[in-house]
């Protein structure tokens, strides 16, 4: 898939997506690809315009709606200027409109990035990235993901610290080797080291194997393997897992990856 066509990057927030998006562009994909704009608000609220519309919404149309700094930066653009859109959300299975079935019915809408858009997700959120020591301790690193949204709230002994523990941006910060910490002061060696952690979990995630992939995965399958093995259960949780070494990866490809890597 690479190429020099028009991306679309379209973030949950703004000023902190765009800021690793465009590390990586700098220190690992070589060049800026991509316009990048912010919807401002959750997976969830954009499922429920989306629903409102009939899934039927033009997205640049929609992002130039939702604020003014979109429509300047989008002001020449239309979806044709597009060849290809991609959404970058965090799972945020405590908001308040989280829902699963949201979010796997949006997964299969976003499933295509030369067509409606391709959707990634970060578990539990952004700061997945930064959320890394080493590989050996990365491998199972899982986090609770539901909060006061867990079903089983009222019956479990925990919930009480669950719903005390700290905020998962604080605890990924206080939790992560320091160099991780100050995205303005990625490199490319550690993005190479964060692209190949992820890359591994997310094959370890789907295929029971911690090592490079053989092939890529769709976002529904990662997703379908979180909610099997992690949040189905009594103590609802997620593998650590961030959205874009997984794009790094679809991007190049397998091959091409492995070779960028210098594996």
């Amino acid at each position: 898939m690479l190429n020099s066509e028009q991306h679309l990057f379209i973030f949950e927030g703004g000023r902190d997506e765009s800021r690793f998006v465009d590390s990586l562009e700098q220190c690992f994909l070589g060049e800026k690809i991509s316009v990048k704009c912010a919807y401002e608000a959750e997976i969830y609220q954009l499922y429920e315009q989306l629903k409102g519309d009939g899934f039927s919404i033009d997205m640049v149309e929609l992002l130039k709606e939702r604020n003014a700094k979109n429509a300047k930066i989008l002001k020449d653009y239309t979806r044709d200027s597009f060849a290809y859109i991609y959404l970058f959300f965090d799972y945020d299975a405590h908001s308040s409109l989280a829902s699963d079935d949201k979010l796997a019915e949006m997964l299969n809408f976003f499933d295509n990035e030369t067509e409606n858009g391709l959707l990634y997700i970060s578990y539990p959120m952004l700061e997945a990235i930064r959320h890394y020591k080493d590989m050996g301790s990365f491998k199972e690193l899982t986090v609770k993901c539901k909060r006061a949204n867990c079903i089983y709230r009222n019956d479990c002994e925990d919930a009480d610290t669950c719903m005390n523990e700290p905020h998962y941006k604080t605890f990924s910060a206080q939790n992560c080797r320091p160099q991780m910490v100050n995205i303005n002061k990625y490199s490319k060696e550690i993005w190479n080291e964060l692209i190949l952690a992820h890359i591994y979990k997310m094959n370890y995630l789907v295929n029971e194997v911690f090592e490079f992939p053989a092939k890529t995965e769709t976002q529904s399958t990662v997703f379908s393997k979180q909610q099997e093995k992690h949040i189905n259960h009594r103590c609802p949780e997620v593998a650590v897992l961030s959205a874009f070494p997984i794009y790094a990866l679809d991007y190049f490809g397998v091959e091409t990856l492995r070779k960028k890597l210098i594996m």
